[in-house]
């Protein structure tokens, strides 16, 4: 008799995302390293220089802290929140996973905003928990209409909430009295708040302030903001009580020995991090009037990247990457009008928009 897979995880379909398929290159004799990736919402300057010293001294014929006691300590102390609410993952992914394993399962609903991450659904598909998805309109640029999502949420009585703050793929940013409602309003209900982006958001908020709700998990990435993508780091932040209870379900020694080591260096380097932004949304911002001077159709944004309506977004990209250049085809979000772009330094930037006007003058 053939091995039986659990039926709701044979239907599972792996998550889409940003980020060159490395095979697709060398199916066109090229390499990964000639295309220009707008895709991916990293920082474009990559990691402070202090990474790469961290990255040496990391010992990998050793077993790493199975409780990144130095990098919670140091974190602990940056952003004010004691070390029994933090939990150090291999990457905000993980802690995503962790949380829906934790918190849901067979019978449980569990709402999501869409457009939004695919890998909220695919993690409560993993519990099989049933999902509910609230659609944010396109007449609206997207946003939240917080009333309406509350009021569809008491209906459905979830075991839990996903929302990401700011939204991938739109970039809309609720303030901070939108989530205290919407956390407020359903004290028995996780409510995961992704703030992976936040770092890239101008008028941030501190979601600290909301620690005292026992119900809420703060999710957040060092892979975007400090460029580790490649070591895959994040964290989470909540009650002793949901902490304890993630870290029952986290594999042995998640965190790499070299991902701590770049941790504790990236936290010192927060000034690093502002010199970056001030010139990722100059490049951001010189993307958007270039494209609107193109008549393309840029939706409003918080953060470092934004939508484009292009008409075909499959098509579109598609022919950007036959010129060298990647950026997100959102149909896998539901937006088969949309790419996604997100700034590189200005010369890519530059070059981005030369390629492009260049289609357009092809009648392409």
């Amino acid at each position: 008799m053939a091995l039986q897979v659990r039926p709701h995880i044979a239907n599972i379909q792996p998550g889409t995302h940003g980020g060159i398929n490395f095979c697709a290159p060398a199916k066109r004799g090229a390499s990964s390293k000639e295309i220009l990736d707008f895709s991916t919402c990293c920082n474009p300057y990559g990691p402070p220089r202090s990474v790469q010293g961290a990255l040496a001294k990391s010992d990998i014929a050793l077993y790493p802290d199975p409780d990144c006691q130095e990098f919670i300590g140091l974190l602990s102390g940056k952003i004010g929140a004691p070390k029994e609410n933090l939990i150090a993952t291999s990457g905000s992914t993980e802690l995503l996973r962790l949380a829906a394993l934790a918190y849901t399962g067979p019978g449980d609903t569990v709402v999501i905003p869409s457009p939004t991450y695919g890998e909220y659904e695919l993690a409560c598909k993993i519990a099989n928990a049933r999902t509910v998805k609230y659609e944010m309109r396109e007449s609206s640029g997207f946003r939240l209409a917080v009333e309406d999502f509350i009021a569809l949420a008491r209906k459905c009585r979830p075991s839990a909430i996903f929302l990401c703050n700011p939204n991938n793929p739109t970039g809309q940013y609720l303030g901070f009295s939108d989530i205290t409602k919407i956390v407020s309003s359903f004290p028995a209900t996780l409510i995961v708040l992704d703030e992976a982006y936040v770092s890239f958001s101008g008028e941030a908020w501190d979601s600290l302030r909301l620690l005292h709700h026992p119900n809420i998990l703060i999710v957040r990435s060092m892979t975007k903001d400090f460029a580790l993508a490649g070591l895959r780091l994040g964290y989470g932040i909540a009650c002793k009580e949901i902490i304890n209870t993630l870290k029952k379900l986290r594999p042995p020694w998640n965190v790499n020995s070299a991902a701590q080591q770049a941790g504790i260096a990236a936290l010192g380097s927060y000034g690093y991090i502002r010199k970056c932004n001030t010139l990722i949304h100059k490049c951001k911002n010189y993307l958007i009037s270039q494209l609107e001077s193109l008549d393309y159709r840029v939706i409003a944004t918080d953060t470092n990247f934004f939508l484009v309506c292009v008409g075909n977004a499959t098509d579109f990209q598609s022919r950007l990457l036959a010129r060298g250049f990647l950026v997100r085809d959102c149909s896998s979000f539901g937006l088969p009008g949309y790419v996604r772009i997100a700034p590189r330094r200005m010369q890519d930037c530059r070059s981005l928009i030369a390629a492009i006007r260049s289609m357009r003058s092809s009648g392409k």
